[in-house]
């Protein structure tokens, strides 16, 4: 294949995308290119990250001379030439060969026009597109622009299905949503993203996978100890470039399954793990792990009582609900550093609200969004180095906050700042056992009275019938609202739950799908989202609770007595 300027490029597959008013053409475009770079990951999952080789390294001298011999032709006078490098996954079961040098030179070659050439330094196959390929843009209207992936027209078109069917349809979306005026944060940009992949392996390999396969937990253990995995490789990846010093001992403030303290103890690093409440894992493969079943109080902290291990210089907050926070203040008074992946939205003493944007200029966020950002500015008033990232793990809340004492010290005052933030109230501590209001502790009268009125309801919506048994009708949840008295929505509310809660606890009568529901028919297939690693029970448990439908439905039960669930 030849590519000494001579080549022509044919369309393989394009769509245009359409928005509801005029748009920067150029800065959409430009945009996709930058995600198209940043997160191989996204479209391969041979991939694990993507890193940028500086200008003028040996690495860029090296691609740029394979470059020329396999292509003959010279890019140095392209524009914006990028070069970047391709860690692959590496999996025991992977009898694939992908190179460990596997690189990708890009360039503009006009406004609307970037190639991609591929280049390995080895004889291994590349892990992500091993053949040259073209993104770009035309431009239809001022409110429109059309995707394009092109390929050179001698290429063999089987080396492109991927990339046509699969890899296109990731990018057209990110086209579709892209929204400039939010802040794109890039994932792991404060370490070496190369040297994290190594560890993360490394971790994962020798002890994240020993706890896969003895997991005894209700949770997935995929998701959970993969995760842990991660941060804890991102942990010690900020120690090795000194954003973090090497704590002499940390604490992991409600540290629930403990998998986390495991891993940092492992790695070299001296700690131990809080929680309100111990999981069982703690007595079984845990055992020899420190683990602590107490209630953390700030309040000790911030008047001056002793509370954690006098040599704690590290705060770690993984997912710690409402004691995020309290997590910098405490770290404040202690004068020690911390480490905090925000979660669900607490302020000091209770539901975080959503008042707008505490960092920049006054707008509008989402709830997490604002939540995160005044949680960083608890830290920035108390004096912080505060640096921001977005960790690369299975999770919807992967930002988290780096707080590191200044070596000018945090903020004069401290204690007049905590009591200003603070407003001088206590923080109240989360019970050990927590009552579970999912309005099942409504009264067995009410219980049936209500779901006697919604099923009445639904069955009356619809004269269909399915084999010989009256189905009703599918009611979005707006209209059952409406028929439920002033009285039954408060002793819902009362329960911390609604109407839809209630329909879903009694789905042996309501199937509840995108804000509607109708009757239960056991007949119909129920389609689950499998999850990696996970089984399912080869078939369902008999129940002990009498069946609904035989109870109560004018056709009796769908299935009949034998292949029913419930007791007849």
């Amino acid at each position: 294949m030849s590519f000494e300027g001579t080549t022509t490029w044919q369309v393989i597959v394009e769509e245009t995308a359409e928005y509801k008013e005029n748009i920067d053409e150029k800065a959409y475009f430009d945009k996709i290119i930058c995600l198209w770079k940043e997160y191989p990951n996204a479209i391969s999952n041979r991939i694990t990250t993507s890193v940028l080789i500086d200008e003028d390294t040996d690495a860029w001298k090296e691609v740029i001379s394979v470059f020329n011999s396999k292509y003959k032709f010279d890019p140095s006078n392209c524009s914006e030439i990028t070069i970047s490098k391709f860690i692959p996954k590496v999996r025991p079961s992977n009898t694939q060969n992908f190179s460990e040098n596997a690189y990708e030179l890009a360039f503009y070659e006009e406004d609307f026009l970037v190639r991609f050439y591929p280049v390995v330094l080895d004889d291994k196959e590349h892990p992500h597109f091993a053949s040259p390929y073209s993104i770009a843009c035309r431009v239809p209207s001022e409110n429109a622009l059309t995707l394009q992936i092109l390929k050179p027209s001698n290429a063999p078109d089987d080396h492109y299905k991927f990339l046509k069917n699969s890899a296109f349809k990731q990018v057209f979306t990110w086209m579709k949503g892209i929204d400039l005026s939010k802040t794109s944060r890039k994932t792991n940009s404060l370490i070496d993203k190369e040297s994290y992949a190594r560890t993360y392996r490394q971790i994962r390999e020798d002890y994240g996978r020993v706890l896969v396969q003895g997991w005894t937990e209700n949770s997935n253990p995929h998701k959970v100890i993969f995760e842990d995995c991660g941060i804890a490789a991102y942990i010690i990846e900020l120690i090795n470039r000194v954003l973090l010093p090497k704590p002499k001992k940390f604490v992991d403030i409600g540290c629930g399954n403990g998998v986390l303290v495991h891993l940092l103890n492992k790695i070299g690093l001296n700690g131990y793990g809080v929680d309100v409440r111990q999981r069982k894992i703690w007595n079984t493969t845990l055992k020899d792990v420190d683990l602590r079943e107490s209630t953390v109080e700030p309040q000790f902290i911030v008047e001056n009582q002793p509370h954690f291990d006098a040599d704690v210089d590290l705060l770690i907050g993984n997912h710690s609900d409402e004691l995020t926070p309290w997590i910098p203040v405490m770290a404040a008074k202690l004068n020690c550093n911390f480490f905090l992946i925000p979660c669900c939205p607490f302020d000091f003493f209770g539901k975080f609200s959503n008042t707008g944007s505490y960092l920049g200029p006054k707008r509008m966020t989402s709830q997490y969004e604002s939540f995160f950002e005044w949680t960083v500015s608890v830290a920035d008033r108390l004096g912080f180095d505060v640096k921001l990232d977005r960790l690369a793990i299975p999770s919807t809340k992967r930002l988290c906050i780096v707080g590191r004492v200044p070596e000018r010290g945090l903020c004069p005052n401290l204690d007049t700042t905590i009591q200003k933030m603070t407003q001088g109230q206590k923080f109240v501590a989360r019970p050990r056992e927590i009552k579970n209001n999912n309005c099942m502790h409504l009264s067995v009268t009410d219980r049936e009275r209500i779901a006697k009125k919604l099923f009445d309801y639904i069955l009356k919506s619809s004269d269909e019938v399915r084999d010989g048994w009256r189905c009703g009708g599918e009611v979005p949840l707006a209209q059952l609202a409406g028929i439920l008295s002033d009285e039954d929505k408060k002793l819902m509310k009362d329960q911390d739950g609604g109407l839809q809660t209630f329909l879903r606890n009694h789905h042996q009568i309501f199937h509840v799908f995108k804000a509607a529901a109708r009757l239960r028919d056991f007949r119909q297939p129920v389609v689950k989202k499998q999850r990696p690693g996970w089984t399912q029970p080869k078939q369902a448990p008999k129940m002990k609770s009498p069946c609904w439908m035989s109870l109560n439905h004018p056709d009796g039960c769908p299935v009949g007595p034998e292949a029913c669930r419930y007791e007849h």
